[in-house]
């Protein structure tokens, strides 16, 4: 369906539908491609609001769009894409104890500002350079830091949405609309199941998080906009808790000979209370890094706090472990750590660039999570299935959360091995649920996992997210095929 002049006389924003810009659209960082009707780059909410009454009348999809770093297809859709990143990007306020933003804000350019006041906002993803706050709160993403101080779900205190049929929509921890008290009651009656069934782990973007919005007792609306992909509104105003920079940090890189070896130490050093502990396998390392450490694993971990304290952990972590493995690395001026976290930061990068012949790294399985403790039955789960299947990977991950990121190498065009990625993914999905994991810890579900929820879940919680859908976007035309299976928009 294309779309009318009708939405270009009432937007004042930028309406694009050239074939170049819709093609530019078409593509995320994931390996999914969808065609997109046009791009709407909004000035203010009322363009926002026009958007959505213009899609709700007519039932065609719309979906919000940051930098379009998501790995999973979540900002992919054949309708209308609304584009945060021109207009609506700036910081309203800063104050001591939060910070108020629009949702195309880049998450660096928030770091600059908050950082002359000596203020930060934990949550770094690997993509902070150039994702947008809006689609942090979508996936409820981490980063390297969430060890310490939580995912973006944990700093989200209030948000201002609009609502598919164009209502505008508010919620937070104090106040809330209509619609969001109706969603209360909705939840009311299943306060028992929603305790029994979320995974018991430190990150977790599956699904809707219905155990952080009826947490303690308490009724925290706004959370269920974390991790929801933009299915239940559409953000136009967040508030973020906002905390201060560490007075000191220091970081210790260790190498070790391979990766389950560097795994079997991962509840020790957890002991020492590291703020970020990340894992870098010998798969997801340089030739050049490799060359110079000779090790087959290596692992980040940083520790912060006032006067020595942090010091004095690093210093009791490495006379534990400097018999087991090489002390690689050491520091705690600014410029190092910086110089140490870039390089992790761009594993990533690197990773999605890699390519064998035809195959790339593909992203089904690599967002699970499963308590620390259990890391290394779930490695070598996951090395079992690539060594049976002959099949080369990478692996890396936030291994103090359990957080594994893991990518086989697969030809997307060869349909046996698509089924052979599938019949991996069910199997080890299974296996970390039944160890009360999650199979998406940061990354979202997007298109490639949607279909695995109610494994994760069951049929009650599905049936509980399928209601809130039916509640918050009744003719499904909020970022279709995320989250809930949705009916066909015409």
């Amino acid at each position: 369906m294309s779309i009318d002049d009708s939405l270009r006389r009432v937007a004042k924003g930028e309406l694009l539908d050239d074939e170049w810009t819709r093609r530019t659209y078409s593509v995320d960082a994931s390996q999914y491609e969808i065609m997109p009707e046009a791009i709407l780059c909004p000035i203010d909410d009322l363009d926002v609001q026009q958007a959505c009454q213009y899609a709700s009348a007519r039932g065609v999809a719309i979906t919000a769009r940051g930098a379009g770093t998501g790995l999973l297809g979540q900002a992919l859709s054949d309708g209308i894409i609304l584009d945060f990143s021109k207009h609506m990007s700036k910081i309203l306020q800063i104050e001591d104890s939060y910070v108020v933003v629009q949702p195309g804000i880049v998450k660096t350019i928030l770091d600059i500002e908050l950082r002359k006041k000596g203020k930060f906002l934990p949550v770094d993803p690997a993509s902070s350079n150039y994702c947008t706050v809006g689609g942090m709160i979508a996936d409820n993403s981490s980063g390297v830091h969430c060890l310490g101080y939580g995912n973006t779900i944990d700093f989200l205190d209030d948000l201002d949405f609009v609502y598919a049929d164009g209502t505008f929509g508010y919620a937070g921890r104090d106040r809330y609309d209509e619609k969001m008290a109706r969603l209360r009651d909705l939840l009311g009656p299943h306060l028992g199941i929603i305790r029994k069934s979320y995974p018991n782990v430190s990150k977790n973007s599956c699904g809707y998080r219905l155990d952080a919005v009826v947490k303690n007792n308490s009724f925290l609306p706004h959370k269920i906009f974390a991790a929801s992909e933009g299915t239940l509104g559409v953000i136009t105003r967040a508030k973020f808790r906002i905390q201060d920079i560490p007075e000191n940090r220091c970081m210790l890189v260790l190498g070790f000979a391979d990766l389950l070896a560097a795994l079997r130490a991962v509840p020790g050093i957890l002991g020492h209370s590291p703020v970020a502990f990340e894992m870098m396998d010998r798969t997801a390392l340089s030739p050049e890094t490799r060359s110079a450490h000779r090790a087959g694993c290596i692992l980040f971990v940083e520790f912060a706090g006032a006067g020595h304290n942090a010091e004095k952990r690093l210093d009791s972590c490495i006379k534990e472990f400097s018999n087991v493995c090489q002390v690689l690395e050491y520091a705690s001026d600014e410029q190092s750590l910086t110089k140490i976290w870039n390089a992790r930061k761009g594993a990533l990068n690197n990773i999605m660039k890699l390519t064998v012949g035809s195959r790339k790294p593909v992203g089904l399985i690599e967002d699970t999570v499963v308590r620390p403790g259990l890391l290394v039955d779930h490695a070598s789960e996951l090395l079992r299935a690539y060594r049976e299947n002959n099949l080369e990977y990478v692996m890396y991950g936030h291994v103090g959360d359990g957080n594994m990121h893991t990518r086989p190498l697969i030809d997307i065009s060869s349909r046996s091995e698509i089924e052979l990625m599938d019949r991996i993914a069910e199997n080890i999905f299974a296996k970390v649920i039944a160890a009360g994991g999650s199979i998406t810890g940061e990354h979202g579900d997007g298109i490639a996992r949607v279909r695995y929820i109610r494994l994760m879940y069951g049929q009650a919680i599905t049936e509980i997210f399928y209601s809130i859908k039916k509640l918050l976007d009744p003719q499904f035309t909020l970022n279709p095929g995320k989250k809930v299976p949705s009916p066909k928009l015409k």
